[in-house]
């Protein structure tokens, strides 16, 4: 089982996480699917976006699979965002053990937004018609608990984009670990997202007629235009969470993550969580080596529904900078 766990570990760096240490700043703004990049989880967002050691349920299959490996039972996770110009983002997932096959999940988030005017070279200021754009994933997850401190987990994924009658689709996976060190309540995680396929667009807007000459005599050439393929935005993260405990009722949360995206490199995530009977929550964070975002603060609210299950409630705020900010509303339930 030793032997196991480091072939795993090492599989996960090496062969997942090279790429991407290497790119530093080289390719900044050149992936595709840069929606991937944005949080779903109330709580993570106002942990600074801190999110693989800790983690779990429904909400954890956007983030990293292992997190779903102890669940006893059924999770649903629900996310709302109030993104930048009338973005939205909205995030529903199902998680359930199942003993004999290991934990599975299914996660969908969809990003919307209002239609916008087509504009042109000889129109500017707009033609009068409408389009709309949207992007969305799709992930199944499976996870496993190998032993009683290490757990490990991996999603397949489909994404698909879509501007006016232009869309790109991709195959991605994501794969994650999450292991508890033994001391106290310390626990590291790592999570690799978005290895898979490089994305481009295509669709009958690509098809038009070429004139060279501008010739009477001669015909119209019909052309198909090509589009650069662009790759996902790989990222990889290393992230580790402890306890606090300040009496039977009080408790406080450190976490802490580092990770390296393909197209923007070194960035890391900090953030305080304080607890009060497990039931009242506190939070506050802020994310490093940005250029917009900064701090972000949170709260949530857990309670138990008789008969039935467990609920959670989180809210966070987040400032964009020049961006101004974003609201998260989020809910987990456990049954």
């Amino acid at each position: 089982m030793r032997k196991l766990l480091v072939f795993l570990l090492v599989a996960h760096v090496a062969c997942f996480a090279g790429e991407v240490w290497a790119q530093e700043f080289d390719n900044v703004g050149t992936s595709g699917a840069q929606f991937l990049k944005l949080d779903v989880d109330a709580r993570v967002v106002g942990l600074g976006g801190a999110n693989a050691a800790f983690s779990q349920g429904a909400m954890s299959l956007y983030y990293n699979p292992a997190g779903i490996a102890g669940l006893e039972g059924n999770s649903v996770a629900f996310s709302y965002t109030d993104w930048i110009a009338d973005i939205r983002y909205n995030y529903l997932a199902y998680a359930r053990s199942v003993p004999t096959f290991g934990n599975i999940g299914v996660h969908v988030a969809v990003l919307t937004m209002d239609d916008m005017e087509r504009t042109t070279l000889e129109q500017p200021d707009g033609t009068g018609e409408m389009f709309g754009a949207n992007s969305w994933v799709v992930g199944i997850s499976n996870a496993y608990q190998l032993t009683d401190r290490f757990s490990f987990g991996v999603t397949a994924k489909f994404i698909r984009e879509k501007i006016s009658e232009l869309t790109s689709t991709s195959i991605a996976f994501d794969l994650g670990t999450l292991y508890y060190t033994g001391f106290r309540t310390l626990r590291i995680a790592m999570s690799t997202r978005n290895f898979g396929s490089d994305t481009h667009y295509q669709g009958t807007e690509l098809e038009t007629t070429l004139d060279q000459d501008n010739d009477p005599t001669t015909l119209p050439v019909e052309v198909r235009l090509n589009t650069e393929y662009h790759p996902l935005p790989l990222t990889f993260r290393v992230g580790v969470a402890y306890d606090f405990e300040f009496g039977p009722d009080s408790k406080v949360m450190a976490a802490l993550d580092g990770y390296n995206t393909r197209d923007r490199g070194q960035q890391g995530s900090a953030g305080l969580e304080y607890s009060w009977q497990n039931k009242v929550f506190l939070r506050v964070g802020y994310k490093l080596q940005t250029d917009e975002e900064g701090i972000a603060v949170g709260g949530g609210y857990d309670f138990d529904i008789p008969g039935f299950g467990a609920l959670g409630i989180s809210y966070a705020w987040a400032d964009l900078g020049r961006l101004e900010n974003a609201h998260r509303f989020s809910a987990v339930l456990a049954f």
